[in-house]
């Protein structure tokens, strides 16, 4: 039976369809495989991106506790310094203080050695000051000249209640006593200045066998000086004082009264270790006698040093101490 053209049109309609169906079931496979796998890659990156977000708190706790731990043993190590720096300090004042007890040691021996045979030099220091004393009296009575005697003044001298003079190893407090007036003078400051000063005046004249210069004025005073060169260095022969115009003196009535200088720098003194040195000229022996007894009354012992008019108040490395009484 033969098949007309019409039925073959059907036969080609019906295999399009066929087809296109089959496409079409394709493509439905072909979404439902994708839109799976697309969730499942998204539960996926869910579970993963929830994992990363549960581990980071760990991770951040312990960087936490890397960094907590770098700032303790940072602390640490500033306590441990701290203690070092206070340790070292300790010790530098340790080392100091014995420095300063084998210093206090050494001048205790020193006292002791000078101390030896004290008697004998008492007895010379005694002798010397008694020439002194007839050397000024006998100038005196060449000032008076031609007077009987008998009509000169007597002059009384006057005994306090003290021990035997003794040989002046304690500190002392140096005071001129001229014209009737009394100069506390700075003599711990002047010696100060020239310890100072004598490396300069080295270093200037290094080449030179004997240094004379003058330093000052410090509290009213000129210090004149002079070094001799010795094998090695220098060595201090002997120094000289000079009161300038502006030296603060007073009479001794205002000296001694509650605002004199004098009773304000015994004030400051101890008078178990301070002996008061007088350096007193011709003129003044008169106050000498009561300032003597004033400073007696106060508690200090006094060391007499008299000078003729000319002569500057001075001091030499082979020079005697001063004897208190």
């Amino acid at each position: 039976m033969k098949r007309s053209h019409a039925d073959d049109m059907a036969v080609g309609q019906d295999s399009f369809l066929d087809t296109t169906a089959n496409l079409v079931g394709v493509l439905i496979i072909l979404v439902v495989v994708i839109g799976t796998k697309t969730k499942i890659d998204a539960v996926e990156y869910g579970k993963q991106q929830a994992a990363a977000e549960a581990e980071s708190p760990v991770e951040i706790e312990a960087a936490q506790r890397e960094a907590n731990g770098l700032v303790n043993s940072l602390n640490q190590q500033a306590v441990r310094l701290a203690e070092y720096e206070l340790e070292l300090e300790y010790r530098k004042k340790e080392r100091n203080l014995l420095l300063a007890q084998v210093s206090m040691a050494r001048e205790a021996v020193q006292e002791k050695i000078d101390q030896l045979d004290s008697q004998k030099r008492a007895e010379v220091e005694q002798a010397s000051r008694i020439r002194e004393l007839e050397s000024q009296v006998s100038e005196v009575e060449e000032q008076i000249g031609q007077a009987d005697l008998d009509q000169r003044p007597t002059i009384l001298l006057e005994h306090l209640p003290t021990p035997m003079a003794r040989t002046v190893f304690t500190k002392e407090m140096h005071v001129q006593l001229k014209d009737g007036q009394v100069t506390v003078i700075p003599w711990d400051r002047l010696v100060q200045a020239l310890k100072d000063q004598v490396p300069l005046a080295v270093r200037r004249n290094g080449s030179r066998p004997s240094i004379e210069e003058t330093l000052g004025p410090v509290g009213g005073f000129l210090m004149h000086y002079r070094m001799i060169a010795v094998s090695g260095g220098y060595e201090l022969e002997r120094f000289e004082l000079e009161a300038t115009p502006t030296a603060p003196s007073e009479p001794l009535q205002l000296a001694l009264s509650s605002s004199g200088r004098l009773r304000l720098e015994l004030a400051s003194r101890d008078p178990h270790e301070t002996v008061v040195t007088v350096w007193v000229y011709p003129d003044s022996f008169e106050q000498f006698r009561a300032l003597k007894s004033n400073i007696f009354d106060q508690g200090f012992l006094s060391a007499a040093r008299p000078l003729p008019d000319t002569v500057r108040i001075g001091a030499s490395p082979r020079g005697s101490r001063s004897s208190a009484q």
